[in-house]
């Protein structure tokens, strides 16, 4: 999450990757946790919805203090450090290492479980977004340089939630958030690099080998039979960032014209060689050109491929500003927007919020401001969303979909959000 600043899908190829309706995944057809309507919610509710609507697991394989002040000090022991780069340096270093990984396994065990699936599960979400960085293989990582945890000891606690999530036959999104060097000014990046160090070809090349290794970890593990997508890059700096930030070195036009197609390549060829057949590969996800960090597009590698995906990330709060306590302003942005962009055939919003000034407690207001961004995610030329995020300690239905969900701000079964579809929030507001 940038906190600084299935699916109606044509294809024109008959190769493609595999879809959630492809392999009949059971959140795609339920209403709550024992009760349907049926398949595609057929005969009940009107046929064709199939859009993803999940939520992210963020905090979990990467720290985000500001989401989790309690965790970051009295659980991980991080005192003031930024990121959990600076953690494991700041506090753990040389022979009191064994503590970090103790104290930063013990949150991986924790934060989100087997059980945290079942309850996203539970209020009619058929998908999660899982923020991982470079860190999770350890061959990567420069230890003399890079201390931190050891990310090796994250991978059965993120098998054991995908495995849930197969088991409940949710749709599940494996996201490189942070990637070696830092892809942006921003501790989401599990560092807090200044300027961002991705975008070389030294780091380019570790995160093709982390895209390769996880590539490999998804087609032969059964847990992760439900993982669809792999995203290959979360939020690089963007031309909306401020400070200059952008480009950062090496990034215009390394991003787009040298590390995206490698990146593409890195997972085709990984599963080339382990023989994987057309109908069962991933979608390759990039940031939708809407992120203005480039069009992943502009190449010939990914534009020719018929299998990729696109991540559209939309904070209306942030981008409003200052007006952002405005109701008006907020509603006609979700109802007036468009977050189609031509070429990107399947596209989601993979990060989105009701952050803003408005005052938590107004719940009419924000139970429509969720409906008008549902339905803006939803529109034509949209394959859904996924909240940000699931869980939080900030106990703020804005930034936390389970809150939001326990308030009943939000619906809490899958008929509720399909509902939600056909419910006018935005008459006078266009």
């Amino acid at each position: 999450m940038h906190y600084s600043g299935l699916l109606t899908l044509l294809f024109l190829n008959s190769v493609q990757a595999w879809l959630p309706q492809d392999r009949d995944l059971a959140a795609f057809n339920q209403t709550a946790r024992f009760a349907q309507l049926g398949k595609r919610f057929e005969p009940s509710l009107p046929s064709g919805i199939t859009k993803i609507r999940g939520v992210n697991f963020g905090g979990w394989l990467i720290c985000e203090p500001w989401l989790q002040k309690t965790e970051w000090a009295n659980v991980l022991k991080c005192g003031s450090s930024a990121s959990e780069f600076d953690c494991m340096r700041d506090h753990y270093f040389g022979s009191n290492r064994e503590t970090g990984n103790q104290n930063f396994e013990n949150h991986w065990k924790n934060w989100i479980n087997p059980a945290t699936v079942q309850s996203v599960h539970d209020v009619g979400l058929n998908t999660i977004r899982i923020p991982i960085g470079y860190w999770s293989y350890t061959a990567i990582v420069d230890t003399a340089s890079e201390p931190f945890a050891d990310g090796n000891r994250m991978l059965p606690y993120l098998d054991a939630v995908v495995q849930k999530a197969a088991d409940l036959g949710m749709y599940v999104i494996i996201d490189l958030h942070g990637a070696p060097g830092g892809q942006q000014e921003d501790v989401f990046t599990g560092q807090n690099n200044k300027p961002a160090g991705f975008f070389s070809d030294y780091n380019f090349g570790r995160a093709e080998k982390w895209l390769a290794w996880m590539t490999n970890r998804i087609h032969t593990n059964s847990a992760y039979s439900s993982v669809g997508m792999i995203e290959v890059l979360n939020e690089p700096v963007s031309r909306h960032d401020g400070g200059n930030r952008y480009p950062a070195p090496g990034e215009d036009p390394g991003l787009v014209q040298t590390y995206y197609p490698a990146a593409l390549k890195a997972v085709r060829n990984a599963e080339a060689s382990l023989g994987i057949p057309s109908n069962k590969k991933l979608h390759v996800q990039f940031m939708s050109s809407k992120w203005d960090s480039g069009n992943p597009r502009s190449t010939s590698a990914v534009a020719n491929d018929p299998m990729t995906g696109y991540d559209d990330h939309n904070y209306i709060g942030f981008a409003l500003g200052s007006n952002n306590g405005d109701q008006t302003q907020l509603m006609h942005s979700a109802c007036t927007d468009s977050r189609v962009v031509a070429g990107q055939d399947f596209a989601i919003t993979g990060e989105w919020s009701m952050t803003s000034s408005v005052d938590w407690s107004n719940k009419d207001f924000f139970n429509n401001w969720f409906t008008a961004q549902q339905q803006l995610y939803e529109s034509p030329g949209m394959d859904g969303w996924v909240y940000w995020t699931w869980k939080t300690e900030l106990n703020d239905p804005r930034w936390t979909y389970s809150h939001a969900t326990a308030l009943n701000y939000i619906p809490t079964d899958a008929a509720g959000l399909q509902n939600n579809v056909y419910r006018d929030v935005c008459a006078g507001f266009r």
